[in-house]
């Protein structure tokens, strides 16, 4: 596979397409081993296998711009394994509800989230941003980590989120945007926009007191505890899958090659924060 620009904040997403048995069932594994000398934090019962290329720093930022309690109801739109789902309901107690496209990496998101015994709070939704197949309303609360770059039609999908989040609530952001408005020549497949563009997007859709802010600087390289896990998992599944392996290899290569291009002078990295009014 050619690794182009666009494909690295992708990549992870394309790979858990074609999870197998053996790369969950190594998961699972691999957390039975580490957690017999270092035991998981608590709200972070995987040591981040489950949301890798985003630091808790990354979430910790981002709940700053909301009230997170038990009776608040999270769209997680992009979420992937579940990863910040579960760090969410772990360290707030609220529910939360993780909208992917890909029904399979779903299935094993749930399938974790039961491990982790979150399956009261935690749920899953196959769906796209442009047609979330849930009632207006519905969420308390949206976050969208590094994922809204994949829709097709922006506006649209701002506009869904828009509409399933109740009146009086924040949506918060987190993205990597370009610095010009001239896309830099980086394989011409890059679709994120500029951090005025997502401003003028979210105003035009009819959200309110848009804030941002740049945290290039605060994308943090994985703990030495996570690169200590992601090796060990690697190496079991080397031993059962030599094929997934690799494939999970070059996705986690893809993902700190974006992290490089992030820090390029071409893009960085904002967090947008956003109210739908009250009326």
């Amino acid at each position: 596979m050619t690794v182009r620009a666009c494909d690295s904040t992708t990549t992870i997403s394309a790979l858990y397409d074609r999870i197998s048995p053996a790369v969950e069932d190594t998961l699972v594994d691999t957390l039975k081993t580490v957690a017999r000398t270092i035991p998981a934090p608590r709200n972070d019962p995987f040591y981040g296998l489950d949301r890798p290329g985003v630091a808790l720093k990354t979430l910790e930022r981002m709940t700053a711009h909301g009230d997170f309690r038990k009776y608040v109801f999270v769209l997680d739109a992009g979420g992937g394994l579940g990863g910040i789902a579960r760090w969410l309901t772990l360290t707030y107690g609220c529910r939360v509800l993780v909208l992917d496209v890909l029904p399979r990496l779903l299935a094993t998101a749930q399938r974790l989230t039961r491990r982790a015994g979150l399956a009261n709070r935690v749920g899953a939704l196959a769906g796209c941003f442009e047609a979330i197949p849930v009632r207006d309303g519905a969420f308390t609360q949206i976050w969208s980590v590094e994922a809204l770059h994949h829709a097709r039609d922006r506006r649209r999908a701002l506009g869904e989120l828009f509409r399933v989040l109740r009146p009086g609530c924040t949506l918060a952001l987190h993205e990597v945007v370009r610095r010009s408005p001239v896309v830099p020549e980086m394989g011409g497949c890059w679709r994120h926009g500029t951090e005025e563009e997502y401003r003028e997007l979210l105003a035009a859709t009819g959200f309110s007191t848009i804030e941002s802010a740049d945290v290039t600087a605060e994308r943090a390289e994985p703990s030495a505890i996570t690169r200590s896990v992601e090796e060990t998992f690697l190496r079991l599944l080397g031993e059962r899958d030599p094929a997934a392996a690799a494939d999970w290899r070059r996705g986690i290569d893809r993902l700190r090659a974006a992290d490089a291009i992030v820090r390029d002078r071409d893009y960085r990295s904002v967090q947008l924060f956003a109210r739908r009014p009250s009326v």
